[in-house]
């Protein structure tokens, strides 16, 4: 009876993630959200706090992420944030101000800890690299001279990372922290399988392993998707139906005859925003010999509607169903937002551009002049 007892206080665990704690700044009121190791978001809510102290619990059945942002006039702070690993049947502690706080609680929380100081430059110097290099993006100067730097300088600095995270695994195998860490990694896949060769086979196995796997097929999936678009350009556009604005079939193929443009983008997605006044821009520029077919991806029918409606995007629209239709998405190999690609006259694929770029006006100019 004893042992049946234990075995269902250790059942009760399992499922819930906590996080408590105090953080200088939040104020009365923050954001959370919880999402999981594939991406999912689980739970997207204000939360009311007491004197920047918090005490949450929420339903986890896998590993995930969880990020707190305090609010100022209703807007997310990122002065007053933090991002740490979700795991079920875990309690994290946090405890400092605003982005600087040390981690505490359940035991994979101390190490994760002691994991994340070892980690803490090398992965500094990478996150100041990346902000300058879109501060450049942003004041104008151009992609070419941005790639140039970041092709000369980004490798050295993930590297630095990379070797810190291996040294810390290979120290500690058979620590849960060790398989979160490698999720730290990012995209860097062929550094994340040599640290989780590096793992015991229980570590490999844990819950907490699920976030790197999950990154790891992310990344792969996204070198898979690379090769699509490459293989694309030059070839006949694949034909997809999907309905528009209205609730009525609307196939790509129906567009032929004038250069057209997919752009897939989300109204969550601040840079596809962002980018819309160039885009009105050129298509009142080049309305004859030009439409845009704009394919809203992981909204609501409802948001998007709104979104097109609120920002008056006056070309063309479909709405990309998961559930049901064709999957223009897998058919681009789109992982990246917002990705425009160009078809000319012909139903071929001239070119595919991830992100917002202003050489893609400069090759619109070019073409279509």
């Amino acid at each position: 009876m004893l042992m049946g007892m234990m075995m269902l206080g250790s059942m009760a665990q399992n499922g819930k993630f906590t996080v408590s704690g105090s953080l200088k700044g939040l104020g009365d009121s923050v954001k959370v959200f919880l999402i999981n190791a594939n991406g999912d978001m689980l739970v997207q809510e204000n939360r009311a706090i007491d004197g920047d102290k918090f005490d949450m619990t929420f339903d986890l059945d896998d590993s995930g992420f969880f990020y707190m942002f305090g609010l100022e006039n209703g807007q997310l702070s990122s002065d007053n944030a933090f991002a740490i690993p979700a795991l079920p049947g875990e309690h994290a502690v946090i405890d400092g101000e605003g982005d600087d706080f040390t981690l505490g609680g359940s035991q994979v929380y101390i190490d994760y800890q002691e994991a994340s100081n070892v980690i803490k430059a090398p992965q500094k110097a990478l996150r100041d690299f990346a902000n300058e290099c879109r501060d450049k993006f942003e004041s104008g100067v151009p992609e070419e001279d941005i790639n140039k730097v970041f092709e000369e300088k980004y490798p050295a600095l993930e590297q630095a990372l990379a070797d810190a995270v291996l040294g810390y695994v290979k120290a500690h195998p058979d620590q849960d922290a060790s398989a979160v860490l490698l999720s730290d990694l990012g995209s860097d896949a062929e550094h994340m399988k040599e640290g989780a060769a590096l793992l015991t086979e229980r570590a490999r196995g844990s819950v907490a392993a699920n976030l790197y796997k999950a990154m790891l097929a992310a990344a792969e999936k996204e070198k898979a998707s690379q090769s699509l678009q490459e293989g694309l350009e030059g070839n006949l556009a694949p034909d997809f139906t999907l309905n528009d604005i209205n609730g009525k079939p609307l196939a790509l193929s129906s567009l032929r005859g004038k250069w057209v443009i997919l752009d897939f983008w989300g109204s969550w997605c601040g840079w596809c925003i962002k980018g819309m006044p160039k885009m009105k821009e050129y298509y009142a520029k080049y309305q004859d010999k030009l439409e845009i077919l704009g394919v809203d991806c992981n909204d609501t029918v409802e948001k998007w509607k709104a979104a097109v409606a609120k920002h008056e995007i006056p070309w063309l629209h479909v709405y990309w169903d998961k559930e049901n239709g064709d999957n223009p998405v897998d058919m681009y190999g789109v992982r990246g937002f917002p990705t425009k690609v160009v078809i000319d006259p012909e139903g071929e694929i001239a070119k595919i551009i991830v992100g917002e770029d202003p050489a893609f006006y400069d090759y619109l100019d070019e073409v279509l002049k």
